[in-house]
């Protein structure tokens, strides 16, 4: 089996590895500074993941759309680790914690703030580029012919 690289075609999947690679430095060396590495390198993945996701429709479709939804992830993926981050710095020991919404401070930003806004996001996003830019007509013909192929050769 060779290893086939094209650093054109695979730019994702080296940027998803090193971004790995940053994480699991930073989880080693911990502190402060692995935290807030860790972070922005668990951010960069998540967009590359993405990214990679539509990699195949650059041959047919100008993939800025797909670059900015990815930007607009990472700010608000950004915002959310900055705000969790300055707050666990201002009272690491979580003495007297102050409550948002039913939650610790901290745990209101990583739910409401790391889980839910990116998620909504990309679940609204998606779907409506999925038909413009991800599958083209005669996809979505391949894709339904295989559908019946399969049900006649039962």
């Amino acid at each position: 089996m060779a290893l086939n690289f094209n650093p054109s075609e695979d730019k994702y999947v080296v940027g998803g590895l090193l971004a790995a690679v940053v994480m699991l430095v930073a989880m080693y060396f911990g502190g402060q500074v692995g935290q807030i590495v860790f972070s922005g390198s668990a951010v960069a993945f998540i967009g590359l993941y993405v990214l990679l996701g539509v990699q195949s429709s650059e041959q047919r479709h100008d993939t800025n759309v797909f670059k900015l939804m990815v930007a607009g992830l990472w700010l608000i993926l950004g915002v959310a680790f900055a705000l969790l981050w300055h707050f666990h710095f201002q009272n690491p020991a979580y003495t007297d914690p102050t409550y948002w919404l039913g939650f610790p401070r901290a745990t209101a930003i990583v739910v409401y703030g790391l889980w839910m806004p990116p998620a909504l996001y990309l679940m609204f996003a998606y779907p409506y580029l999925f038909s413009r830019y991800i599958w083209d007509k005669d996809q979505v013909a391949e894709f339904r012919t295989m559908g019946s192929d399969e049900e006649g050769d039962k």
